[in-house]
C-alpha cells in the first residue's frame, strides 16, 4: 500500500492507517524482556481474491506470526494455507506478543491449493528463522489504551489515533505498512512535544497538528492490510527514542523491532490493525 501523508502545511508526502480497538494490558510486576533465538515456522497463501504481491505479504506473516507464538508460548493458529486477505489483521496484531528483532527469509518452491471439485489455484510457501524479543516491564504499569476512528477505511479516508494513558508518559506512534515497512508519525518535526498527561486524552492528528493521514493501498491493490504501532514509554526512558527513530524515515519490519527493543521494557504498547479498500 502506497503510503501517503499529506501535510496541511508543506507538500504531500506518503501515508496511510486504521483500527481496531485495544487497550494494552498492565503488567503485574516489574520484570526485563528476553531473546528467544532461532525460532523456525513457516507460512502459505494460496492467490484467492487478492494479487499475487498481496499473497506473498500474507503468507510471510503468517510464518512471523507463528515464530512469535511459538516464542511467547501461546498456541499457534491453526490454519496453514491462507485464503482470507482479512485474516492477515489478525497476523499483524500478532506482533504484540512479541518482536522479530533478526530473521532469515527462505521461499519455498511454489505449489497448487486445491479445494474439492475446484480447479487448482497457485500457492506462495516461506519459511523464516527467527530471533524474537518477548517484552517485559522494568516501570510501574503505564495504562495505555489506544484506538483509531474506523476499523476500515476506504481509500482516501482519514484517519485519527486517540490515545489515552493512566500515567504521565512519552508518545510515539508508528505506521506498519502493507509491504512490511515501519515508519515514524510522531513525534515529528510539527508536533515535537510528545508528553502525554495521565488521565487526560490524546488525538493524532489534532488540530492544528500540520499533517493529515490519509489512506490508500499499494498500486494496483484492492485492499491491504496494516497496522497503527503506538507506544507510551516512561518519560526517562523517552530521551532515547528520539536517538532511535527519526519521523517518516522508512525502515525493515525487523529493523524497527530491533531498535525498539532497546526500550521495550520501558513501554506498553499496542498494534491498532485495519484493513484500507480501493474504492473502485
Amino acid at each position: 500500500m502506497s503510503y501517503n501523508v499529506r501535510m496541511t502545511r508543506s507538500p504531500a508526502i506518503g501515508l496511510l492507517l486504521l483500527a481496531l480497538m485495544f487497550t494494552a494490558p498492565a503488567a503485574d510486576a516489574a520484570s526485563g524482556g528476553s531473546t528467544v533465538k532461532g525460532m523456525s515456522a513457516e507460512g502459505s497463501c494460496a492467490v484467492v481474491g487478492m494479487s499475487a504481491e498481496a499473497c506473498s505479504f500474507l503468507a510471510l506473516r503468517r510464518a512471523r506470526s507463528a515464530a512469535i507464538e511459538q516464542a511467547a508460548g501461546v498456541r499457534v493458529s491453526s490454519a496453514t494455507v491462507i485464503t482470507n486477505m482479512r485474516m492477515s489483521v489478525d497476523f499483524i496484531k500478532t506482533y504484540a506478543q512479541g518482536y522479530i528483532v533478526n530473521e532469515k527469509v527462505q521461499w519455498l518452491p511454489g505449489g497448487w491449493f486445491q479445494r474439492e471439485n475446484a480447479a487448482p489455484i497457485p500457492e506462495y510457501r516461506v519459511r523464516i528463522e527467527a530471533d524474537v524479543y518477548i517484552p517485559g516491564l522494568k516501570v510501574k504499569p503505564i495504562g495505555l489504551s489506544a484506538s483509531l476512528n474506523h476499523n476500515n477505511f476506504r481509500a482516501g479516508e482519514e484517519a485519527k489515533v486517540h490515545v489515552r494513558v493512566g500515567r504521565d508518559a512519552r508518545l510515539a506512534i508508528f505506521n506498519i505498512t502493507a509491504d512490511d515497512k515501519v515508519v515514524m508519525l510522531f513525534p515529528n518535526r510539527y508536533v515535537t512535544n510528545n508528553l502525554i498527561k495521565g488521565g487526560s486524552d490524546f488525538v493524532f492528528p489534532g488540530e492544528g497538528a500540520g499533517i493529515a493521514l490519509t489512506l490508500s493501498t499499494l498500486p494496483g491493490h484492492e485492499r491491504d492490510a496494516e497496522a497503527v504501532f503506538v507506544a507510551a514509554l516512561d518519560p526517562q526512558a523517552g530521551a532515547k527514542l528520539n536517538a532511535l527513530f527519526k519521523p517518516f524515515e522508512t525502515m525493515s519490519l525487523s529493523g524497527f523491532f530491533s531498535k525498539y527493543s532497546q526500550i521495550a521494557d520501558y513501554a506498553e504498547d499496542t498494534i491498532l490493525a485495519y484493513e484500507v479498500v480501493n474504492k473502485k
